[in-house]
């Protein structure tokens, strides 16, 4: 019984690593925001264990390890580079889908 215990604790440690590896904290990104400091990309594709980033600003492409990536991010996925981490940004995702969307319906109406 023990054990299970220490290896429950052990999962959620690394669960908690794993999880300040990849996220930025509020904190970091307010810092970060003041001092100009956020690189934003967009998921252009995957390719094997890498995603093919793009930079919003730059238009510079990033080959980055999937690993390095938030989980659950997909392509069109807006990504924040703050302090060695990606950050996923919902709200941005969503407002460039919807402009994107908008820009179709013109297009075909």
């Amino acid at each position: 019984m023990d054990l299970e215990i220490f290896n429950h604790i052990q999962e959620k440690v690394t669960d908690m690593k794993n999880e300040i590896k990849q996220n930025n904290t509020s904190e970091e990104i307010e810092l970060a925001k003041k001092l100009d400091a956020i690189e934003e990309y967009s998921v252009d594709r995957f390719e094997g264990e890498y995603a093919i980033l793009e930079n919003r600003k730059t238009n510079e492409i990033k080959h980055v390890k999937n690993d390095m990536l938030p989980e659950n991010i997909k392509e069109g996925s807006i990504l924040q580079y703050v302090n060695g981490k990606y950050t996923y940004n919902e709200e941005l995702t969503k407002e460039e889908t919807t402009r994107i969307q908008d820009r179709m319906n013109k297009l075909w109406n």
